[in-house]
């Protein structure tokens, strides 16, 4: 098992590249979350299911929202997409993707509650290589968050 950060600048192609290695892989799972048309969605790299994760409106809505920034999500998208990343994970794929910790993870929200369980089940899934998409500027605080050791860091997924 190893522990591979992706990392490079905002806007710089991280989730396109990372959709594109994904796509030549076998026994993948895990999520992405790339902009389509303008929003946030979360994608299940293995169903291929999409759930709209960024709120653009600007009227009410009953929906609980997290903002981080200039950005809105919908709550109940990352409760789902938390719940994919445990199922992902019982699953024992070869890899587990996780696009993107961030902000919201230092905040304790966003995919932090299923992160934090796969940490601490790591050692009892010897066969599964992790895969973190973090943007640059973020990994020292993610890995203290996470308590991360041994991992290593790549700007391109050669891997």
């Amino acid at each position: 098992m190893s522990i591979t950060i992706f990392s490079r600048p905002i806007r710089t192609g991280k989730t396109t590249e990372l959709l594109q290695w994904c796509d030549k892989q076998k026994n993948i799972a895990g999520i992405a979350m790339p902009d389509i048309a303008g929003f946030r969605k979360i994608i299940d790299l293995t169903t291929h299911a999409t759930i709209d994760a960024e709120y653009k409106n600007t009227g009410a809505t009953n929906e609980e929202l997290i903002e981080i920034g200039k950005y809105k999500f919908y709550k109940s998208a990352f409760d789902k997409a938390n719940e994919m990343l445990i199922h992902a994970w019982a699953s024992k794929p070869g890899w587990l993707v996780i696009d993107e910790l961030g902000k919201l993870e230092l905040k304790g929200q966003g995919f932090f509650p299923a992160v934090t369980k796969i940490i601490a089940t790591m050692q009892q899934q010897p066969g599964t290589n992790i895969l973190f998409v973090i943007r640059e500027g973020l990994v020292d605080e993610i890995a203290r968050l996470f308590q991360l050791k041994d991992f290593s860091v790549v700007q391109t997924l050669s891997i």
